[in-house]
């Protein structure tokens, strides 16, 4: 659970800091930061692939194939049960919410898109299962950025939604542990690794504002490439 204590200790520190200095973060900062965070999942992403595939030339060869079949087959699943309609449905709803902000919509509305989100199944599942919290500190240095700005549109209550992001990336990665140790193999563990890999270096896309990847249709390519690896790694 390090990875989901940071993410928590992000958003307070985001949320508190905008209590402070009552300003909002510069345009140019804003740009810094945005680039160090493509920089870090780009980086993460990279790691996350190699430490999941191992042999020689060949079999890096088909473990890579095997990622990338998990993830088209996982996208068009995801597509076809619509998850990320509905996280673009909350994303509507919160645009709604911006123009008329009290302090009970601020806590409900920020702890659900803190929660609600692929980067929160994806980093939660990775420390649960490896220990690796890389992911979830890309969420926490986005959620940390993200908390100020809501801070300054909702006040103090957004701070209390770290919250409900203990709470459910917690379980997530305790219920991840327990599946790791009691169920899941080595192998299908490296696919899961691979997977959230190629969908964490694919979010530099949607960071730096490049593109619009629809990443929670991606989600099922987890359950996948955990299936892929056990059959054919």
């Amino acid at each position: 659970m390090t990875g989901t204590l940071i993410n928590a200790v992000a958003i307070v520190l985001g949320g508190g800091l905008a209590m402070v200095s009552r300003r909002d973060l510069s345009e140019s900062l804003q740009q810094k930061i945005k680039l160090a965070l493509g920089c870090l999942a780009m980086v993460v992403g990279m790691h996350l692939i190699w430490i999941s595939t191992h042999g020689g030339l060949l079999k890096h060869g088909k473990q890579i194939l095997l990622l990338f079949a998990a993830i088209t087959i996982g996208n068009i699943l995801g597509m076809i049960l619509g998850i990320q309609k509905s996280l673009n449905r909350l994303a509507e709803y919160a645009k709604k919410q911006f123009q008329k902000p009290n302090q009970a919509n601020g806590f409900k509305l920020t702890s659900a898109l803190f929660c609600l989100t692929p980067f929160a199944v994806i980093g939660a599942t990775l420390d649960g299962i490896s220990g690796n919290y890389s992911a979830l500190l890309v969420k926490a240095i986005m959620d940390g950025v993200a908390a100020h700005s809501f801070t300054r549109i909702f006040g103090k209550s957004v701070i209390l939604s770290a919250i409900p992001v203990l709470a459910f990336q917690g379980n997530l990665s305790l219920f991840a542990h327990w599946l790791g140790g009691n169920h899941l193999s080595t192998h299908m563990m490296e696919g899961i690794t691979g997977a959230c890999g190629i969908m964490v270096f694919t979010s530099l896309v949607l960071i730096m504002g490049i593109g619009r990847p629809r990443l929670g249709d991606y989600l099922p390519s987890m359950i996948l490439a955990a299936l892929l690896a056990h059959w054919f790694w």
